[in-house]
């Protein structure tokens, strides 16, 4: 007979959006970090450069357009943006656990930027919200949800 062994987790990580998927994960994940005595890790990726943010405009831009995206107000955009969706983040979560709660700002492509970070924990687990995208739009669209879920090498909770 065998037996089902669960692993320990030792940390959640929640990528975060300022969606209500995200809000609902948070909330779920915040409630097993202290259940579990796990730490819980708030994760917001933001492209790594302005050229990533603007995408295939920036090939077309001019040197004289693209002056107005320095590093610095890049850079101030990026603290902003994640500022405001930690802060959404927060409020999912009771205020005598905001204390416990990591906030990390990640470089790049959500999915490919939590799985790499993933990668880097000791025994995480993901948790992570749904867009709600319909099975059709999802097949053709892809959603950060499922690439984690098919490429994470941990335990990954989808929450709808």
């Amino acid at each position: 007979m065998s037996s089902l062994q669960i692993e320990q987790i030792d940390v959640l990580l929640v990528p975060v959006d300022g969606s209500k998927g995200s809000h609902k994960a948070v909330r779920l994940a915040a409630g097993m970090a202290q259940a579990q005595g796990a730490e819980l890790e708030l994760l917001y990726a933001f492209p790594a450069n302005a050229l990533e943010l603007i995408g295939p405009l920036g090939e077309t831009a001019s040197a004289e357009q693209l002056k107005y995206l320095n590093t610095e107000t890049f850079d101030k955009l990026r603290q902003d943006s994640a500022r405001k969706v930690f802060d959404d983040a927060l409020a999912q979560i009771p205020p005598d656990q905001h204390g416990r709660v990591k906030e990390v700002l990640l470089p790049g492509d959500p999915a490919e930027a939590v799985l790499k970070h993933a990668n880097t924990c000791k025994n995480p687990m993901i948790v992570v919200g749904s867009r709600g995208l319909s099975r059709v739009r999802e097949l053709l669209l892809g959603s950060v949800s499922q690439r984690l879920v098919h490429h994470a090498h941990c335990p990954v909770t989808v929450v709808h």
